[in-house]
């Protein structure tokens, strides 16, 4: 499994923004030194069932070609990543200012950090029983990955700008006592001049935040995981998505429906000096309102399931990320579909994905709720909910058989996630949509690069369709390992 990261650390493939603290909301300060951005992502491993995994980087530092030379850093302050989500998309970890020279390697440290998994192993893991969702906190050893393979040596130009996206790779990393010995890579290097300020250096997907301000065509997105605040710019090529919700008239929906204190999930094009343009902005709840997402890891009736909790916006009080809650589903609860994968055209219409009611519900599915009350009795957290929220999840398998005329293929070698379920799941229907994303393919770019056995993440929505369930996407990333 690997994480992308934009100067920053990833699995395969994840940017991560929001476990910087301080504030990106302005061009970095004039000097010698050459703007350089960090990205992360993740590539999942093969078959292992990883639902979360948060690390602190405490940092990341550039060592000179001339061994006389410190090291210089480009972190400015500890990152928290989440990498169980950064199978398809980036994060933004730091953004700095590094003096123009040549340097032959590059060093991250890490701290502490928070796993869970789910083990269906048919054997205790540890002290993870067989069956089991476990919540681990792995050490790292050794605590530090050097990286001195392409591109370095790399040389760093005056009036330049750098964009590193790193690629952190979990299958690699996690050892079989669960320790964590990290293995990162170069996924992407950029650099462009620095007066080329319109050019994008990296997107990063799907930042989570309540807006604290709301200025003249720019808001400001606190995210609660790492307390960064963005100020984020929008334009006429900004899509607004699912502010109906919101109780907006505006019809399309457009910059006027964005309230402070709204809780919303942006993704960004950054220009890697400061520069944050929202190129999508979906509405999640209103001011004074809570958004909990997680994956479901059982379905136990109509009326409840449970999930591993991946993000709150904000906080929630008796509820950590990372951590195994019950939901309890009231019966005026209302199902939704969130529109991201769906595209500006509204989206799609399949005959058969249904998400109206509990029995739509399905391991490995990734939902939102709003939680109405959260309690906590013999070691289980309970939260009862009135809204159930279907969101975009991220899954890594091998392509199956491929069916051109439809745009549809089979994924298998799923993880235990799936083929430990009762019922199990062996296979997914993959449907592709219009203006796919195919990411890391080499030739064209169309599902005619996708080859039978080849490793993929993809993103989309997941339905519990008869005979086996069905993914519809417009993303789709290759791995290295196929």
């Amino acid at each position: 499994m690997r994480r992308n990261f934009l100067f920053a650390l990833a699995v395969v493939s994840c940017v991560l923004l929001g476990s910087c603290s301080g504030s990106m909301n302005q061009h970095l300060a004039p000097g010698n030194g050459v703007p350089m951005s960090l990205t992360i992502g993740d590539t999942p491993p093969n078959g292992v069932g990883v639902l979360f995994f948060e690390a602190m980087i405490t940092g990341v530092s550039l060592q000179p070609s001339d061994a006389m030379k410190p090291a210089v850093s480009a972190l400015t302050t500890p990152v928290e990543v989440e990498f169980g989500h950064l199978q398809t998309d980036t994060a933004f970890l730091s953004l700095a200012n590094v003096a123009p020279d040549t340097y032959q390697s590059m060093t991250l440290t890490f701290g502490s950090a928070t796993m869970t998994i789910v083990n269906h192993s048919g054997a205790p893991i540890g002290s993870c029983a067989d069956n089991s969702v476990c919540e681990l906190t792995p050490s790292f050893n050794p605590t530090t990955a050097a990286i001195t393979s392409t591109p370095f040596p790399i040389t760093i130009s005056a009036n330049s700008v750098v964009g590193i996206r790193l690629d952190f790779n979990v299958a690699s990393s996690v050892q079989t006592d669960l320790s964590i010995n990290p293995t990162v890579t170069v996924k992407h290097l950029t650099q462009r001049m620095q007066d080329e300020d319109d050019q994008e250096m990296e997107e990063v997907d799907e930042v989570d935040g309540q807006v604290t301000a709301v200025g003249t065509n720019q808001f400001t997105l606190m995210n609660e995981r790492s307390g960064q605040s963005f100020t984020v710019t929008v334009d006429s090529t900004t899509v607004f998505e699912d502010f109906d919700r919101s109780g907006c008239t505006a019809s399309p929906a457009d910059f006027t429906c964005v309230k402070t204190g709204q809780v919303l999930n942006v993704d960004l094009s950054a220009n890697g000096i400061g520069s944050m343009l929202a190129k999508r902005v979906e509405f999640e709840e209103d001011a004074n309102r809570r958004a909990i997402k997680g994956t479901i890891t059982s379905v136990d009736s109509t009326t409840q399931f449970h999930m591993v909790v991946f993000n709150e916006e904000p906080a929630v009080s008796g509820v950590s990320e990372g951590s195994l809650v019950a939901v309890t589903i009231n019966p005026n609860a209302v199902f939704q579909v969130g529109r991201e994968e769906m595209g500006e055209d509204g989206g799609f219409s399949i005959a058969g994905l249904s998400f109206a009611s509990g029995a739509d519900l399905m391991v490995g599915q990734d939902v939102q709720i709003r939680p109405a009350s959260v309690a906590s009795s013999g070691g289980t957290t309970t939260i009862t909910t009135d809204l159930v929220r279907l969101w975009p999840s991220q899954i890594t398998g091998q392509v199956g058989s491929i069916d051109m005329s439809s745009g549809t293929f089979t994924l298998t070698g799923l993880s235990p996630l799936f083929t430990g379920a009762t019922p199990a799941v062996t296979t997914i229907k993959v449907v592709t949509l219009s203006e796919m994303d195919f990411m890391d393919f080499s030739g064209t770019g169309s599902l005619g690069s996708v080859a039978a056995g080849d490793t993929v993440s993809v993103k989309g929505l997941l339905f519990n369709t008869t005979g086996m369930p069905t993914l519809v996407t417009r993303t789709l990333r290759q791995n290295d390992e196929h």
